[in-house]
């Protein structure tokens, strides 16, 4: 398994369910957050770190990218 930090940006009220959604996906497991934080836009940065197969973690946040609003992003590294 490979650790992957994920990031999301996006509105206060989409944060609980980007982190359940990924904590729920097939293959992945959510072994982190940080607190999140507000940023100057009213908007909310949520960083998590989750484990599991590439395929699994892309699929997990390729699902999440596209309920995303407009002006929301998700974004994906290795840790």
């Amino acid at each position: 398994m490979t650790s992957y930090r994920i990031r999301y940006e996006g509105p206060v009220a989409l944060a609980l369910r980007v982190a359940t959604e990924l904590a729920e996906a097939a293959g992945v497991d959510l072994t982190s957050s940080d607190a999140p934080t507000t940023l100057a836009s009213g908007s909310v940065q949520l960083a998590v770190t989750v484990d599991g197969a590439p395929d699994d973690v892309l699929d997990a946040v390729g699902t999440v990218r596209a309920w995303l609003p407009d002006g929301a992003t998700i974004e994906i590294a290795t840790s």
